[in-house]
């Protein structure tokens, strides 16, 4: 899944917020991270897709790009 990936906006809100990264596996699997999980435990790592609803959705300002899994 990848922004130029037709599924990607299939992701709901996490597709258009500002704390989505896109992590891309050394398979080349592409995950969505949510970058709040860091500071917040209310937020999954990895949410369960498409997320409908969150209480931390900010709208992304600048494209989402892949970065390698960490």
């Amino acid at each position: 899944m990848t922004p130029e990936n037709p599924n990607f906006e299939m992701a709901g809100l996490c597709s258009r917020c500002q704390h989505t990264r896109l992590v891309e596996s050394s398979k080349g699997a592409t995950f969505l991270l949510c970058e709040l999980s860091k500071i917040d435990a209310r937020f999954p790592k990895y949410p369960r897709l498409p997320v409908l609803a969150c209480s931390g959705y900010e709208p992304r300002t600048q494209d989402i790009v892949p970065s390698p899994h960490p």
